[in-house]
């Protein structure tokens, strides 16, 4: 079996090749960092989300009975916030 060499050109084609592997396979495993990453603060998020959500329903039945508090005490009628009154309404 007899050995010869590659021509100069071939070899630099076969090593621009694999170099093209090698470069773009450790492309592909930074974006799987990447991605997993991002799926990790997704999460993070959704939860933090599920969280505000949940808190907000909670101030909603706090508001709900706090109308129903101020009715029993006051009547119906309109508060100001700005300098603490409240002025009956005829209904």
């Amino acid at each position: 079996m007899a050995t010869r060499k590659l021509d100069k050109e071939h070899l630099e084609q076969i090593q621009t090749l694999q170099q093209g592997y090698a470069d773009n396979a450790n492309i592909l495993g930074n974006i799987a960092i990447e991605r997993h990453a991002l799926r990790m603060r997704l999460d993070q998020i959704e939860s933090e989300e599920h969280d505000k959500l949940q808190q907000i329903e909670t101030l909603k039945q706090q508001e709900s009975e706090l109308i129903v508090s101020l009715r029993e005490r006051y009547g119906e009628g309109e508060i100001n916030i700005q300098d603490g009154t409240f002025t009956e309404v005829d209904v």
